[in-house]
């Protein structure tokens, strides 16, 4: 019987089906997806070593997919390196590293890494732009800011192909000073950007036009222990909404308010609306502005309704059967809606091994399905779909380890959704 079983999953290999999919269990998503995995080592710098990605991806109006690295030079100093993958062709390229661009730009002081680009890569006037911070962390004191010189923003000209930095042209040559840059959004309908840093949770206001910092509005007050989000939301209304929380699984029935800014009024004030399982850690968007999906770093997802600013718990992003034997999610690093909106994709990490599955949430029913199993990594990215049925998750380490092996994990939805 074994061989017999053994024989059948070889075959469906054979044909891009995975036993993960054909051997799903009642309520389980049934479905062929199949997954390729896009590395970038091959065309990376010579001597450069590609370690880590968090959420730092993009997409332009041809459906190419950008995404960027925590890289080593083979000085040892950390640096962040860009690249490019165009879906329709297959090709890949190297766009340029922070360092080098800021260096090009007379922008990099003396000693100085850039080791993380931790936003989303925006396509805004022909150019994608993201940010960075010059230290990886702040979870627990945070004296030692000073010694960091702050965030620069950058910007890909996609018709110059030419990496820029465009804080060279700005007071003291970055964005904010003495802080990083960890998450980015476009403001609907205008040049701003909204920035959130690191660790203060202040809200940068860029003019992407003008490059030009409009305000700086101070944001949740820090407090030992409560880390900043890893997202910033911005409506069409041009209201901005940030959380903290914490990012300890034991810590992950803990809440605290859901705060917004409004232009109108200049005010920045929390909201009656709280969350909880740790902070913002994934954002993906309906066509229409209109309705905004969150997810926290422990796995619990909410809809934001942008017309009347209300939010809403909609669960764990876990089957029931799982979640009922005590099975939780430890760390969520994205998650991204369906290109016919009705189901959100994730690849969490749970406290039960260190298996890595592509779930879906069911948007009608509320019910969480296993897709399929994925290659053992940790998996980031947020709202990444093409017009094609392909979704985009950046890869890396191998679920133990957080560094190296790094790649595009292309998930096939066409015909799914």
């Amino acid at each position: 019987m074994r061989s017999m079983i053994a024989a059948f999953i070889a075959v469906l290999a054979l044909l891009g089906v995975d036993g993960a999919s054909a051997g799903s269990e009642a309520g389980q998503v049934r479905s062929e997806l199949s997954t390729t995995v896009i590395s970038f080592d091959d065309i990376a710098p010579e001597g450069f070593i590609l370690q880590q990605s968090w959420n730092a991806m993009g997409m332009d109006g041809q459906g190419r997919v950008y995404i960027g690295f925590t890289s080593l030079r083979p000085d040892g100093r950390e640096d962040f390196l860009v690249f490019r993958y165009d879906p329709a062709t297959g090709e890949r390229r190297f766009l340029g590293s922070f360092m080098d661009a800021s260096a090009a730009a007379g922008n990099l002081r003396s000693g100085e890494e850039i080791p993380k680009g931790h936003t989303r890569m925006l396509e805004v006037d022909g150019r994608m732009i993201m940010g960075s911070q010059g230290f990886h962390d702040f979870k627990g004191a945070i004296d030692g800011l000073p010694e960091y010189r702050g965030a620069h923003l950058y910007a890909y000209d996609i018709a110059a192909d030419r990496l820029d930095d465009i804080s060279s042209r700005l007071p003291d040559g970055v964005v904010v000073r003495h802080q990083g840059i960890i998450a980015l959004s476009q403001v609907p309908g205008t040049s701003l950007i909204a920035g959130l840093t690191h660790p203060y949770s202040d809200i940068v206001l860029f003019d992407s036009k003008a490059e030009r910092v409009e305000k700086i509005v101070p944001g949740i007050p820090w407090s030992f222990g409560n880390p900043v989000s890893r997202e910033i939301v911005a409506t069409s209304g041009g209201r901005i909404y940030t959380y903290r929380g914490t990012e300890d699984p034991t810590h992950r029935g803990a809440t605290h308010p859901i705060w917004e800014f409004d232009p109108a009024t200049g005010s920045m004030a929390p909201t009656p609306f709280t969350a909880t399982g740790g902070f913002w850690n994934g954002q993906t968007w309906t066509g229409d502005g209109r309705t905004i999906y969150l997810s926290t770093v422990n796995g619990e997802l909410y809809r934001l309704d942008t017309d009347s600013g209300e939010f809403s718990h909609l669960g764990h992003f876990l089957p029931k059967k799982d979640f009922d034997a005590g099975v939780r999610v430890n760390s969520l690093y994205g998650i991204i809606l369906s290109a016919d909106e009705q189901r959100i994709y994730g690849i969490p990490q749970t406290n039960r091994g260190w298996t890595s599955n592509l779930y879906a949430y069911e948007i009608e029913s509320g019910a969480v399905t296993l897709v399929r199993e994925v290659e053992q990594a940790i998996y980031t990215g947020s709202h990444m779909r093409d017009g094609h049925g392909n979704i985009y998750f950046a890869k890396f380490g191998d679920g133990r380890s957080w560094n190296g092996k790094v790649g595009l994990l292309v998930v096939h939805t066409a015909g799914r959704g």
